[in-house]
């Protein structure tokens, strides 16, 4: 047999699989599922991995994987030696239907588990939300008390389509620690709860103490922060405003106008500036501590739907006024009576206006038929017309209605000021970007691309298999930025620029050119890197801990972590 020469462009597969394994991503899998290891050919374990480091380089769906491992070195990636052809989707399928069995977030929960453990990161505060999923195609109906994909209130402004909900729960790194595929019409208020005794679940005696849920307005309501005293967990919410009490407090906290001055949360140019004033008051007996913020930014969605009010009562007004102006009144007096009511009729928020009566010299309309007279007098009277004088904004009342737009009140049942600083709950708060970030990644249509599967059990095991992917992505991302910061580096990435925290995008795409030479000769493989590999690249990988070799060889372990 003559010497093959190949090359394989394999990415960042091999660091990915690299932090599979450190994590036991097969095993743990392998060990948590059933599943007969003498009649599979590949395990569970190996099945899921290789959609994994599908979704995170190729983001085929499930019937393409195979194809995305024939050009990749297989034999680097798993335990067992495999071809592509066994990764077809029925068998990707059969492996969906053991984690479900298993019961998906469990499985998951033990993987982020260990993952936190070998990061040496403790579970401290979560931030909490649900996201919408569509999805095409029609499904068997579910089993008893199984996933149902319907209609529901889409966060993709997709109402035609189907959907599932998606929550997780996120470390302030951006490692999902627990997630959880809904029905698509559940809502956020009723997800909370059992978001919130599954947590209880998987989380020991001392974690539990020391967590602090983070989760948007959602989680307020009376049936729920009773759940929340029962259960003894800590949480920062904000307070939606149809509790009255958040109107109360904002009014007060304006009236006393006792702010204690915040600043900024971040180290970027034009960025919120925020002030606070702290309240204790109690719901339904129970004692919480309430923070009342103002931003000198107003939330853009707010300020858009403001414009829009506006700009509807100038449209509305004028028209009005203009009709006003086209009656003809025959004394002032009558016309200014008309002004009066007009303004009690047309009341305005936005807009300073005044009218005036201008009298006007107008022929009188003939009652007789036919052409005038040559030698006929016109005859003319005087009518009085309503006219605009003057039309403004009403900048001061504007201004504070921004000013309560841009306010708003915060919960929490961590009393102490000393334990959690009111900075601290507001920072805590607007950590909520860490879920939403990873929310935006799994929604990216590249990577999401179309679920079309057979049941809802797979749809449902799927979904945990994306954030099994996004626990693999936030590893990455958090190891770069932590020996980052550490070793006051940065990372010159494609387009130069200069990064001191990449996201986990930018690392897989500056990793993406990596090749191998792989050389078949005498029965043996010899696997060779090409010189021209990119700096980052390699700078990419001895910040996870790791060096090439791991292109060309699997005994490799990772440097001190």
């Amino acid at each position: 047999m003559s010497d093959q020469i190949l090359t394989l462009h394999v990415g960042p597969s091999q660091l990915l699989s690299k932090l599979c394994d450190e994590i036991e991503l097969e095993k743990t899998i392998n060990d948590l599922v059933k599943w007969d290891s003498v009649r599979c050919h590949l395990s569970p374990g190996t099945r899921i991995k290789a959609l994994v480091l599908n979704i995170l380089c190729s983001g085929k769906p499930l019937y393409k994987v195979h194809e995305f491992y024939q050009t990749l070195d297989s034999e680097m990636l798993f335990d067992t030696s495999i071809s592509p052809d066994q990764l077809n989707d029925d068998a990707l399928g059969r492996a969906l239907d053991y984690l479900h069995e298993a019961e998906a977030w469990k499985v998951y929960s033990t993987l982020a588990l260990k993952a936190l453990k070998r990061l040496n990161l403790p579970i401290g505060v979560l931030h909490n939300d649900t996201t919408s999923i569509s999805v095409y195609g029609e499904y068997k109906q579910p089993k008893e008390d199984g996933l149902q994909i319907t209609y529901g209130y889409s966060k993709a402004h997709r109402p035609d389509l189907k959907q599932i909900v998606l929550g997780m729960g996120v470390t302030p790194e951006r490692i999902p620690i627990l997630a959880k595929v809904e029905n698509g019409n559940i809502s956020d208020k009723s997800w909370n709860v059992e978001f919130i005794q599954k947590m209880r679940k998987i989380l020991s005696n001392e974690d539990w103490k020391n967590l602090i849920y983070q989760a948007d307005s959602a989680l307020i309501t009376t049936e729920n922060l009773a759940e929340i005293q029962q259960q003894k967990l800590s949480f920062i919410s904000r307070l939606p405003d149809t509790f009255g009490l958040s109107t109360e407090l904002k009014k007060e906290a304006w009236s006393l106008n006792n702010w204690e001055m915040v600043g900024s949360l971040s180290d970027k140019k034009d960025v919120a500036i925020y002030q606070i004033q702290a309240f204790e008051r109690q719901i339904k007996d129970l004692p919480y501590r309430f923070l009342v913020v103002h931003s000198n930014i107003l939330d853009q969605r707010k300020e858009k739907t403001l414009n829009r009010a506006i700009e509807r009562e100038e449209t509305k007004l004028k028209k009005e006024i203009e009709k006003l102006s086209k009656v003809p009144f025959h004394c002032k007096e009558d016309a200014l009576e008309a002004i009066q009511a007009f303004k009690k009729k047309q009341k305005t928020s936005y807009f300073c206006y005044e009218l005036n009566v201008q009298m006007s010299d107008q022929p009188v309309k003939r009652k007789k038929r036919g052409r005038p007279k040559k030698d006929e007098q016109t005859k003319r009277e005087q009518v009085y017309q309503i006219q605009l004088e003057s039309f403004k904004k009403d900048r001061d009342f504007i201004e504070k209605k921004k000013k309560k737009l841009s306010t708003f009140v915060l919960i929490t049942n961590k009393l102490d000021e000393e334990t959690l600083s009111n900075q601290e709950v507001l920072k805590i708060y607007k950590g909520q970007s860490a879920a939403e970030t990873r929310f935006r990644l799994i929604k990216d249509s590249q990577m999401i691309d179309a679920i079309y599967l057979k049941t809802p059990e797979r749809v449902e095991a799927l979904g945990i298999v994306y954030v099994m992917a996004l626990l693999i992505y936030g590893i990455l991302e958090y190891r770069v930025r932590k020996e980052l910061k550490e070793k006051n580096l940065s990372l010159i990435l494609k387009g130069k620029r200069k990064l001191l925290q990449p996201t986990g995008q930018a690392l897989l795409e500056q990793l993406e050119d990596i090749t191998v030479i792989l050389i078949n000769q005498n029965q043996q493989k010899i696997r060779l890197l090409p010189d021209n590999i990119d700096s980052q690249a390699k700078k990419i990988i001895e910040l996870c801990g790791y060096d090439l070799s791991i292109y060309v060889s699997k005994n490799v372990e990772n440097q001190g972590k």
